[in-house]
């Protein structure tokens, strides 16, 4: 049988690194060149579908900073998680009297 071990230091590690990854994603205003780009050429066709664009690529970077935001607190409630659970073991150790 396979033994499931969890290094909770990495699991939190890990999770604020997400957290960090989302911040860097909620700022990267990866949009920006394609409302540049829509100024630009307000008077022609194109300048709507850079709005366009703009609109789709700022959602989509926002939705991908969420989704990195929720993963890493997941993985973070995993890491309390676990040491809740070895905590709560080895306080139920602690109370085995062993004979002597």
């Amino acid at each position: 049988m396979t033994t499931l071990k969890a290094d909770v230091g990495v699991l939190y590690s890990a999770g604020t690194s997400f957290g960090q990854v989302a911040d860097g994603l909620g700022s990267l205003r990866a949009d920006a060149p394609l409302a540049e780009a829509a100024t630009a050429v307000s008077s022609l066709q194109t300048a709507a579908a850079c709005r366009a664009a703009q609109s789709d690529v700022a959602a989509a970077t926002s939705e991908v900073a969420d989704g990195a935001r929720q993963f890493g607190e997941s993985v973070q409630a995993a890491a309390r998680w676990y040491e809740m659970r070895d905590q709560a073991a080895a306080a139920a150790i602690t109370k085995i009297e062993i004979p002597k």
